[in-house]
């Protein structure tokens, strides 16, 4: 069960009772789809409601404390279960509100457009003050002129903030409604777990001369991580959507954005005032006479051990490295040192604004780059960056992009160090020799071929023919079987690097043939 979406708030009104109820009622039209349903009875419900969904509900009331409602839709012949978790709980003078959403499906590759329950706008509109700490929680986005961006500065610059801020920026010059339009939508998604604020051209450039760089312009979107933000904070944080990636994909884009926000509210702690209800609801363990089967515990038990193995592989994997390149660096220090070469050394830390960047946001971000940055040595065609969206907006995307971006320097620094006249063989060869830029050169990494099995499939042997440099072959077309592993876990949703190995050839350049999903590059496993 993967859990999408939290939002946690909590409210002091004037009549505890009369809000509870009124939460109940909420909950009931919601649940049943009805504008004067009937009261949900204890325990469990169920409901055919739109879209072809048969709904079941599980309610556990606390009488005049509180209450407990689980939901779960499912659509006949759909992989997919949708859980809504909704606790209500009086503690004191305050009424405090938990809505949590989370899916489990057996398909893997299933695209998921994450975004707040119905319910959450439906509750909100029923609170006096809803907050989250020191964050007021509010719907829509609240547009602030230049005379109010002050407001926005010292919602960023307040240590007690609780809850992630985007800004949405006017373009300059003439332009749509995409903007806006975009910020709405927005804003309808994250509600409950962020606060989304629009600025115009004027509001843009008085936000500018008080935040400098950290601020926002030009069509722009730019989510505030919770925590103090002033002029001189850490801009890598805070992360920033040009307006050109908002127009050029505009789905993909937002569903990033929102699903980024999503993932924050997911992490955060429940409070403790919610622990009368025990453990977290929305289990699908099966459960008789009170006690888990053995089964469903082996089998939960056998999928974390899998997890649990992939993550030490990567990290004993990652460890080596990492001591590598330490070992490496601190020689190359010393060297420099002893050289009266400390300007250098010290001066080439950080990157600089036109260099190749040392990390990205998440695949497409990579393949740009790639394209923008290592041309010189390596080929990327449009047509090779296919079906991004769903990897871009993965939990995983922030890793799977810059494990990518390390695998197109990889691939650019062999072709390099072959032009320079490094001949102890392929590709393969070069990483094992241990390369500063270097890929792991292991079977879980990386493959210089494919199977018998693919290779006399006509079908499977078919899907790895790509797009190559008419330099390399007239037709346009070559077949490419080596490929990086971006990543083991993952499914068939898991990125794959095809690449064709010219450095011997007429175009002295590595071709990349496809950055996508594993589900592209069908498998005897998968056939």
């Amino acid at each position: 069960m993967s859990i999408l979406y939290r939002a946690v708030w909590s409210d002091s009104p004037s009549d505890q009772e009369a809000m509870l109820s009124g939460i109940a009622e909420c909950v009931a039209r919601w649940t049943q789809e009805s504008t004067e349903p009937p009261a949900l009875a204890e325990g469990l419900s169920e409901f055919d409601v739109s879209q072809g969904r048969h709904r079941e509900v599980v309610l556990r009331s606390l009488g005049a404390s509180g209450f407990e409602v689980v939901v779960t839709d499912r659509v006949s012949g759909d992989p997919t279960d949708w859980v809504t978790t909704i606790r209500v709980i009086i503690d004191g003078s305050e009424v405090h509100t938990l809505v949590e959403l989370s899916m489990s499906s057996d398909d893997l590759a299933r695209r998921v457009s994450v975004g707040r329950p119905k319910i959450v706008h439906e509750l909100l509109a029923t609170a006096e003050k809803p907050r989250l700490g020191g964050s007021g929680v509010v719907s829509g986005p609240l547009a602030l002129p230049a005379n109010g961006v002050s407001i926005l500065t010292d919602m960023l610059a307040d240590s007690a903030r609780t809850l992630p801020i985007i800004v949405c920026a006017e373009p300059s010059g003439t332009h749509d409604d995409m903007w806006s339009r975009a910020a709405g939508m927005i804003a309808a998604r994250v509600e409950g777990v962020a606060v989304l604020i629009t600025l115009d051209q004027d509001a843009c450039a008085a936000f500018r001369s008080e935040l400098g760089s950290l601020a926002i312009w030009d069509g722009g979107v730019r989510i505030y991580a919770p925590g103090v933000v002033v002029r001189d904070s850490d801009g890598w944080r805070h992360r920033f959507y040009l307006r050109s990636r908002l127009e050029e994909h505009f789905a993909s884009t937002v569903n990033r954005i929102v699903f980024s926000v999503a993932q924050l509210s997911t992490r955060r702690r429940i409070p403790d005032v919610f622990s009368v209800f025990g453990e977290q609801s929305g289990q699908t363990t099966e459960v008789q006479d009170g006690m888990i089967l053995a089964k469903e515990l082996l089998d939960a038990r056998e999928h974390w051990e899998f997890d649990l193995e992939l993550a030490r592989d990567e990290q004993s994997a990652l460890e080596r490295e990492l001591a590598n390149a330490i070992g490496h660096l601190a020689r190359l220090k010393e060297v420099l040192i002893s050289n009266g070469l400390t300007d250098l050394l010290w001066g080439t830390q950080h990157e600089a604004a036109a260099s190749v960047p040392d990390e990205v946001q998440y695949v497409s971000e990579a393949a740009l780059a790639g394209q923008m940055y290592l041309s010189d040595w390596l080929t990327i065609p449009d047509s090779a960056i296919r079906a991004l969206e769903d990897i871009d907006t993965a939990p995983e995307a922030y890793n799977w992009g810059n494990k990518t971006w390390r695998g197109l320097r990889a691939l650019a620094a062999y072709a390099e160090e072959r032009a320079n006249g490094w001949d102890k063989g392929g590709f393969w060869e070069w990483c094992a020799s241990g390369p500063l830029l270097g890929w792991p050169a292991t079977s879980k990494k990386l493959s210089m071929t494919e199977s018998e099995t693919v290779q006399n499939s006509e079908k499977l042997s078919r899907a790895r023919v790509l797009k190559v440099d008419k330099a390399v072959r007239d037709s346009g077309e070559i077949t490419m079987l080596a490929h990086l592993k971006i990543s083991e876990g993952g499914g068939n949703l898991a990125p794959r690097v095809y690449f064709y190995d010219d450095t011997n050839g007429a175009t002295k350049k590595v071709h990349i043939g496809l950055i996508g999903p594993h589900y592209l590059m069908p498998n005897k496993s998968s056939n």
